[in-house]
Parts: C-alpha cells; structure tokens; sequence
C-alpha cells in the first residue's frame, strides 16, 4: 500500500488523478489550507474523508502531524474492503449536497428591506 503525504504533494496526485483516496485531517489550522481539497476531490472524482486529529494521521506515516494523505495503490487482497470503504466516503462526503455550504436564502436583513422599500417608492412617485 503507498501512502503519500503532504499538501502540495497530495493536491499534485489529485490534479493528476493518481491518488484512489484522501485523508483530511479535521483540525487543521489555518483551515485555508486544505478548505479547497474537498471540492477539488469532488472535480477529479475522488473519494475523501474526514479523520479526527491531525495526530492520527501523522502516526499512519511516522511524523508527528500529518494534514492529509493519499492512498495511491492497495493490495489485491485488500482490494475489495478499500472498494466499500471508497463507495461509502464516496457517498458520505463526495455526493451529499447537503454537506456543501450554500450561500445566501435570498432574505434580506431589515435594513436592506426599508432601502429596497425606500427606493421602490421613489419609484412609484417618479412614475
């Protein structure tokens, strides 16, 4: 099994579509750092997940901390697990449009209410 770490080297097997899975680790500070991967997995179509600590990650590969990693080859005899495991996060995190932030309701806050109704009138009158 290769497992490779690092951002600029996960983000690299992404983009070249390369790595089978990615590993994020949830507390990574700053979060800007990986907050485009899972939307850059989700274009290349590849499975991600979240993991509890950076810590647990960084044991995987014999570092202290580790942000995320990326399993590029598995074991034919592993085979079949990593396929459940692929299609679950794949269904979790890739497809699930609820987890995707959605901006805006098209609700306006009452200051901007009392302006659009202010300038509607000027309207009115002008008419």
């Amino acid at each position: 099994m290769h497992i490779k770490f690092g951002l600029n080297h996960v983000t690299q097997l992404v983009e070249d579509k390369r790595a089978k899975l990615v590993v994020l680790a949830h507390d990574v500070d700053p979060i800007e750092m990986v907050v485009f991967l899972p939307a850059l997995c989700r274009k290349n179509g590849v499975p991600y997940c979240f993991v509890r600590g950076k810590a647990n990650l960084g044991k995987l590969v014999h570092q202290k901390t580790a942000t995320c990693l990326a399993l590029t080859e598995v074991r034919k005899e592993d085979f079949q697990d990593f396929e459940t495991l692929a299609q679950t996060f794949d269904k979790l995190y890739n497809q699930n449009d609820k987890a995707r932030k959605t901006w805006g309701g098209g609700i306006m806050g009452i200051k901007n209410q009392h302006m659009m109704a202010a300038r509607e009138k000027v309207r009115e009158i002008e008419r």
